[in-house]
């Protein structure tokens, strides 16, 4: 690669964008001598004619447009580069592993990291959906820089710092046809030990039995809750599940909420973030949970909208 390539590529660039010599002169602060001379350069080095300069401006040539879409591509990577390496130098996060309970919200998620990209798109995230009985095992480990758990079992440990993140709306459900669906009545809490109860868990937390969440001893256990879905619509148990799990199979029928005189309101499942006390979050970790918080609110308004 020639030594001037970049700066050539970039003289390239303002004068596409300026559609003058002279003005991309003005804007990289050169004389049109020097901006001509670049270009002439680079067209000779590629072999190919990327202006036509017999008209009163200079147009770019298909050759041209073509190379213009590269070249905007490899100042993105340069100017992310920069980025990051100035991310790096200030102590800054640049890579950021997290570990997210699978029971989280993705579409919260997603546009919490969404959002955190459009200000840092130098920072490179790896996001592993996982049970929470993994999780601070990962953070702890330091394969994970920040653990989103939930928080209704309690965490253990004296190593990790943590703060709160997100409600979801909890929901006692079950298919219309099922047993449970078909009172008329709230049912007492006996009733739901004579049916299967669905739970979403991995190997390791089955081999340490469950918190107070499984409430029988009747357990069909699956690991992903998308299956956990499609048994419920199916028949096959009931459930206690998020609102971002069965929002749609509630808005259509295919689920219904159940009414037991025990678990009048099933209540808010909270999240939280968790992090070693000796790693803790730096600035774009940071904003990603207030990213979080932020959404998490929005969604909450919206819940008691609804429900008003």
């Amino acid at each position: 690669m020639h030594p001037n390539l970049v700066d050539q590529l970039r003289t390239f660039l303002a004068v596409a964008e300026a559609g003058t010599f002279s003005g991309a002169a003005e804007t990289l602060g050169r004389a049109v001598s020097a901006v001509s001379y670049a270009v002439t350069n680079l067209e000779e080095a590629y072999g190919l004619k990327l202006f036509d300069r017999s008209g009163y401006k200079p147009q770019l040539t298909e050759e041209g447009r073509a190379l213009l879409s590269d070249a905007e591509i490899v100042f993105r990577r340069l100017d992310r580069l920069n980025a990051r390496v100035a991310a790096m130098t200030k102590g800054e996060d640049v890579d950021l592993p997290l570990a997210v309970d699978a029971g989280f919200s993705p579409k919260l998620l997603a546009a919490s990291v969404s959002a955190l990209l459009g200000e840092s798109p130098h920072v490179n995230l790896r996001i592993r959906m996982m049970h929470e009985a993994r999780i601070l095992d990962e953070v702890l480990s330091g394969r994970a820089r920040i653990g989103i758990v939930s928080l209704e079992a309690g965490l253990s440990g004296k190593q990790v710092d943590g703060r709160d993140l997100a409600t979801h709306e909890m929901h006692t459900v079950a298919a219309p046809d099922h047993p449970l669906a078909r009172f008329n009545a709230p049912f007492p809490l006996s009733a739901l030990d004579d049916h299967s109860q669905i739970v979403v868990a991995d190997a390791e937390a089955a081999a340490h039995g469950f918190d107070y969440r499984v409430h029988t001893t009747d357990v069909l256990i699956v690991d992903n809750a998308a299956l956990k879905l499609e048994l419920l619509k199916q028949g096959a148990g009931w459930a206690f599940a998020l609102d971002h799990e069965v929002e749609g199979a509630l808005a259509d029928g295919s689920l219904r909420s159940l009414e037991c005189s025990a678990v009048q309101h099933a209540g808010l499942h909270r999240f939280g973030a968790i992090w070693r006390v000796t790693t803790p979050p730096g600035r774009a970790a940071t904003r990603l949970l207030d990213l979080i918080s932020e959404e998490a609110g929005k969604a909450e308004k919206a819940r008691h909208f609804a429900a008003s």
